[in-house]
């Protein structure tokens, strides 16, 4: 064997590739970037309608927990007693009464 490497396993076997067929292989690629860039848009558009979705139904859950919580509570606050006269008057007449 010479030193030589073939040449044939190097080049593309001697063919010689067609101005056409590069024009087109081109146009070919190009409409793949097209529709990957159309796919991975539509891929972003859809993943943040999801997000949006799932961000609204975990505020909308928290919401009414916090809700449930809040009314579950014991209710807090200052009151004062007010006596009704009609009760005093009442009960005037039910001492007489029992007399």
């Amino acid at each position: 064997m010479s030193g030589i490497p073939d040449q044939r396993l190097l080049s593309s076997g001697g063919r010689r590739v067609n101005l056409l067929q590069r024009v087109v292989w081109a146009g070919l690629a190009g409409l793949f970037v097209v529709a990957a860039f159309f796919f991975i848009t539509v891929a972003l558009i859809a993943g943040a309608l999801l997000a949006v979705v799932i961000a609204v139904r975990w505020w909308w859950v928290v919401r009414r927990l916090r809700a449930h919580a809040k009314a579950s509570q014991a209710l807090e606050g200052e009151y004062k007693v007010v006596e009704n006269p009609r009760d005093e008057v009442r009960g005037t007449e039910r001492s007489r009464l029992e007399r």
